[in-house]
This record gives structure tokens, sequence and C-alpha cells, in this order.
């Protein structure tokens, strides 16, 4: 199945994913719901996902899929390729993470190699995880989106919802959900405490 909110990227992986007999493309979406919605009617093997979903984070779509039991195999195909996206989405129940970028025939690889039970990386990751490794980068600390590391950021910096909106060119209330968020993740009740804290695990400074 294909989650992409691009109707050119899912007709262009259709058509790339044709021609390998043992590869159906069963299903596709371009939103969160639409995508926890088609995983239930059609019961992929592997979902292939977005990091971006349009305003949406593709990541929702693992956690929601792991929240409600679902074992399906998540593979993440974007072109974002820095360590703390993938440490997002195998945080967020993914099982994989390749780049847009990717070869027709290593991504066919790639997802056989995802269905059979691996972990499937690319390998420009590498040399970024070894960077992390050595800088000891946390990996205990709560698991924040791209979105939210952004917004978070923009806190730091003193902004208020409407100036964060405007910054990210995303809705008022939308920027308000990802405070919400953060909120919850790191048990706080306030912006000076999200900071504070947020600089103590090394997600600010």
């Amino acid at each position: 199945m294909i989650v992409d909110d691009h109707s050119l990227v899912r007709e262009g992986l259709q058509s790339l994913l044709g021609q390998y007999e043992d590869i159906d493309v069963v299903g596709e979406a371009s939103t969160v719901e639409e995508a926890v919605a088609v995983v239930g009617e059609s019961e992929p093997d592997l979902v292939l996902l977005d990091l971006r979903l349009g305003d949406e984070e593709g990541v929702e779509v693992a956690r929601r899929l792991r929240a409600s039991g679902s074992t399906v195999t998540i593979m993440m195909l974007s072109v974002h390729d820095t360590s703390r996206n993938l440490r997002e989405a195998l945080a967020a129940g993914a099982d994989g993470y390749l780049l847009k970028s990717v070869a027709g025939a290593d991504l066919a690889a790639g997802i056989r190699s995802a269905v059979a039970g691996e972990t499937v990386i690319g390998q420009e990751f590498v040399p970024k995880l070894l960077e992390d490794a050595q800088r000891g980068v946390p990996m205990g600390r709560p698991d924040v989106t791209t979105r939210e590391q952004e917004v978070l950021e923009l806190v730091a910096e003193g902004m208020g919802n409407r100036q964060i909106a405007e910054q990210l060119g995303i809705s008022a209330r939308t920027a308000q959900k990802h405070l919400e968020n953060l909120f919850k993740k790191f048990e706080v009740h306030d912006r000076t405490e999200l900071v504070a804290h947020a600089f103590r695990r090394g997600l600010l400074g």
C-alpha cells in the first residue's frame, strides 16, 4: 500500500512496483485518516509511508496503526534524510526507512526484506548515525516529530501560536495542537516548563 500526499508520486510508485511480479499495490491514501482506514480495508503486507502528508505527519499513521495492534510492516519512503527523522520514524513503529532517491530495484529488494522481518535502513544514514553516537545523542528522549521540534524551537524564541503558525505556514489551531502534544510528551503544563525540560533533554541548545 502507498501513502503519499502527491498523486504523481503514488502513480509513479505504482507503475514502478508493477514491474515486479511478486509485488502488488493493493491500496493508496494521501492523509492519515485515509491511510488508517485503507490499511484496515485492504490488509496489505507492507505500507510505503511518506514522512510528510501535506500539513500532517506521516509517522502519525505508524503510531495509530501500532496503537490499534496492527503488525503490518511499515516502510518510510521520504526525501528527508536526517538521523532525527529516522529515529522519530522507528520510535513511532516503522520497520524501515529509505529515501525517495533509491533505485527501483533497491526499493523492491527493501520491500521484500522488510516483509521478511528485517529492519531496512538506507545506507545514507550510516555515517549520520555514527556521528550521533560519537556526539552522544540521547536515544531516550521524547519522541518529538520534526514539526514539533520546529514548534519547540519557536516557542523557545518566545513566539506565540499565531506567530508560530505564520512562520511555519500552518494554521494557529494546528500550532496549538502541536503545542498540546508537546505538553503531553514532556508531561508539563506551560511553555516555560516545556522549554526548560527540552533544554535538559538536549532538544534545544
